[in-house]
């Protein structure tokens, strides 16, 4: 894929994905119990997979709140799958691609779209308790390392998600901190970082 092509999918998946929120009205919903905050991807407009990540912002952690958005969420006519983990008091140190992940309550949702399934992923937690990436660094990149982070975020695409247990952060990271430039540069930061 070219690099205008990337940056058009790019452009065209930020908008769908806005269209997508403001259509499920998810960030009303899960408002009721946090303060939500779109992150990643859609907030950068560096996207190269239809998948929306909220931070949902709780004064205390809830379990029985958030638990009881599940079946809200089960009921919504375009969705098709309600997913939940407790990433907050259970082990996650037993699959590697999930060591990373915050300690925080996950509910996914999965709705078909026109474009294919489209997958929003939503960490409820206190401030601090999810993510240690600071996204607002990313208002200061160039032109040339949004395109590197797109470029490594499309190699390392496998359909799904990302391969290697690399999350998005890590592309992030290695770019921003770390002056990456290219597949070469990034395998080593991912070995580095072992």
């Amino acid at each position: 894929m070219t690099d205008g092509q990337l940056i058009v999918r790019a452009q065209s998946l930020q908008e769908e994905a806005q269209r997508i929120l403001k259509d499920l009205d998810l960030l009303s919903i899960i408002g009721r119990i946090s303060e939500p905050e779109i992150v990643g991807s859609v907030k950068s407009g560096l996207m190269v997979m239809p998948d929306i990540d909220i931070h949902a912002w709780m004064k205390e952690s809830s379990l029985e709140a958030v638990v009881d958005l599940l079946p809200v969420l089960a009921k919504m006519p375009i969705i098709q799958m309600v997913h939940f983990n407790n990433y907050r008091e259970l082990r996650r140190d037993f699959r590697k691609d999930r060591i990373n992940f915050p300690h925080a309550y996950y509910v996914g949702v999965r709705t078909v779209q026109p474009s294919g399934e489209w997958k929003v992923d939503m960490w409820f937690g206190k401030r601090g308790e999810i993510g240690d990436y600071d996204a607002s660094e990313l208002d200061a990149s160039t032109d040339e390392q949004r395109l590197v982070i797109l470029r490594l975020k499309e190699k390392w695409r496998d359909g799904k998600g990302y391969r290697d247990g690399v999350i998005s952060t890590d592309f992030y990271k290695a770019v921003m901190r770390h002056g990456v430039k290219d597949e070469e540069g990034f395998k080593g930061y991912l070995k580095a970082k072992e």
